[in-house]
């Protein structure tokens, strides 16, 4: 299990981390497995292979006596694991208060694969004050998302060199426009790996930054 960090990092501010996100490394976990094999290459069988992480993270979750899971976290898992047995363990193990603490991250390919069972999950999860973010979105695919209309409180937009790739600044401003309608405090550029990508976070009007540049900023405790 890793922990990585969601910051928020002002222009000219002191990085200040949110809340810590938990999961299992993928990468690490393939070395150990299947050395030969890209887990992640069929997005439907990564899906299916996951379901079984997800309860032996919320099992760890359930006995870990460790008081830094006790403070703001973030967990990324299916929609199926949410409405399992192993997920209401996990709930009735919290107090009512650090609910609200707790961050669920939903893949697009789960939401959109059914939406029934994405609103049917969601609503469970804001009755009990779980915070709902939507993981894994591209700056081509953040277009066509609706986040009131789908109950998201985050969305997370993956880093990737090409977004500055931008000669006339046109690709910039309409970015910079889409993320002031969905909400400048609701977006977290994760996959951060480059001082060149919180720079472009804060041109679009980005504030809440993730990955390994991002980890070594909050670190050294600057930027």
């Amino acid at each position: 299990m890793r922990r990585q960090p969601v910051v928020a990092m002002p222009p000219g501010g002191q990085p200040q981390s949110l809340f810590q996100e938990l999961f299992i490394s993928i990468s690490d976990l393939q070395q150990n497995v299947l050395p030969d094999v890209d887990i992640a290459s069929n997005p439907w069988l990564f899906q299916h292979l996951t379901r079984p992480l997800d309860s032996r993270m919320l099992s760890l979750l359930v006995r870990n006596d460790d008081s830094s899971i006790a403070a703001a976290i973030s967990i990324n898992l299916n929609i199926s694991t949410v409405l399992s047995p192993a997920f209401l363990s996990f709930d009735s193990s919290l107090k009512a208060i650090a609910r609200g603490t707790v961050v669920v991250e939903l893949q697009k390919i789960d939401i959109f694969g059914d939406m029934g069972a994405y609103f049917f999950a969601r609503d469970f999860l804001r009755e009990r004050s779980y915070r709902v973010c939507l993981d894994g979105l591209s700056h081509m695919t953040l277009q066509f998302i609706d986040r009131e209309r789908l109950g998201l409180d985050l969305i997370k937009m993956v880093w990737t060199p090409d977004m500055a790739d931008d000669l006339t600044g046109k690709r910039q401003i309409e970015l910079k426009q889409l993320i002031e309608r969905i909400g400048r405090a609701r977006i977290i550029l994760c996959r951060c790996d480059s001082d060149e990508a919180i720079r472009f976070g804060h041109r679009v009007g980005i504030n809440m930054f993730q990955g390994r540049h991002v980890d070594k900023a909050l670190a050294d405790r600057r930027i």
